[in-house]
């Protein structure tokens, strides 16, 4: 069975082919015909006189003859698709529809008195002479369909190309998240059990310790690295997991937001506003979004909010999360610290040009705009 879409290129291929044909012949119909009468002045052997008149006849008269020949190569377009050929199968078809339409037009000549039957000749010459035009007229259009074709072919190419570059990239996000998540596990759960584990056998040594004669000063040196060691596992480990995987981002994209707000020191301003589309898409419990998407709007506004604190010596900030007419997710970070950057090709050397790398690839976009509060804007938008 014909699959939709080569049956829609048959057709636009035919169409592109006949209207090709039929632009190109109608202007050597036309041309020809006002060239006959007024510049030539040949007449037909019922014309007496050179009158306005007499010559409008004769011109519509020679008009019909061409474009009823005009009408005949479209119908043997229609009918012989030689667009669909080879060459052997164009230049037969090419030929049957030349031919045809030529002589169509020298019987209607002798027919409607434009040449006389004792001017074979001429009709000959005629017949000869509209059979190249024809074939001209049919190859122009051939080759602009060739050309159709050919641009047709390579936007699919490019179109599957995009498309299988976009299906490695999500399949190489989706493998670097489930790395990342298998990571942070192992350090919350494998390595943070052998630091519980080193704390206790601590313990036990502080306690022998101090039972020896003279083991007070080892036993607070044990003490001091358990407390070191349980500052790492509390803290550093934690931190290092989070970045890994940010907490909360299997729950949603906004319980991971509002877990990395909260982790802002309180003398920084913050202001969250999430639409309720989002909050029903990305809220408690709610995903729509695949989790890499989630991951990146989450590392979008991680870094958004380093370069406003460490950067842009910000005081307050400000996040709206919001979901467009496309469906697509919006942000909108805003600091109120020393702006933009002095050099735009500061954005590709920092990990906001790392991320817009990353949402070129799925359709999306990220900008760096002045801001209502007097800083920067970092506004991003990522597709479901």
């Amino acid at each position: 069975m014909t699959d939709a879409p080569a049956a829609r290129d048959r057709i636009d291929d035919r169409t592109v082919t006949i209207l090709a044909f039929g632009v190109v012949m109608a202007i050597f119909a036309v041309g020809i015909s006002v060239q006959t009468v007024y510049v030539l002045g040949i007449q037909p052997s019922w014309q007496r006189g050179g009158t306005p008149v007499a010559e409008t006849l004769n011109l519509a008269v020679r008009l019909s003859a061409n474009f009823a020949a005009v009408g005949l190569g479209l119908v043997g377009i229609a009918l012989l698709d030689p667009q669909e050929r080879r060459l052997a199968g164009r230049l037969g078809t090419g030929a049957v529809i030349a031919v045809g339409a030529a002589a169509l037009r020298g019987a209607l000549q002798l027919g409607l008195g434009i040449y006389s039957p004792s001017q074979i000749s001429e009709v000959t010459a005629e017949i000869v002479t509209a059979s190249i035009a024809v074939g001209i007229s049919l190859a122009i259009a051939l080759a602009l369909t060739d050309a159709r074709r050919r641009l047709r072919t390579e936007e699919r190419a490019y179109a599957e190309q995009t498309v299988r570059a976009a299906a490695a990239l999500e399949a190489l996000q989706g493998e670097e998240l489930r790395v990342r998540r298998e990571v942070a596990d192992g350090l919350h759960g494998t390595v943070q059990q052998r630091f519980i584990v080193l704390g206790a056998r601590l313990e036990s040594a502080i306690d022998a310790a101090g039972s020896l004669e003279g083991g007070a000063a080892i036993a607070d040196e044990l003490r001091s690295i358990r407390d070191d060691l349980g500052s790492l596992r509390q803290q550093d480990l934690r931190t290092m997991s989070e970045l890994l995987y940010p907490a909360r981002l299997d729950q949603g994209t906004v319980p991971a937001v509002r877990a990395l707000f909260q982790r802002i020191p309180a003398s920084i301003a913050t202001s969250l506003a999430v639409s309720d589309e989002v909050v029903a898409l990305e809220g408690e419990g709610n995903r729509v979004l695949p989790a890499e998407r989630r991951l990146l709007i989450v590392r979008i506004v991680e870094e958004a909010l380093s370069n406003a604190l460490k950067h842009g010596r910000a005081t307050a900030l400000e996040l709206e999360l919001s979901v467009d007419a496309s469906g697509s997710f919006v942000l909108a970070f805003d600091d109120d610290g020393i702006g933009l950057p002095a050099e735009p090709s500061e954005l590709g050397l920092s990990g906001l040009g790392r991320l817009q790398r990353q949402l070129d690839h799925i359709g999306g976009r990220l900008e760096l705009q002045p801001s209502p509060l007097g800083g920067a804007r970092t506004r991003a938008v990522v597709p479901r």
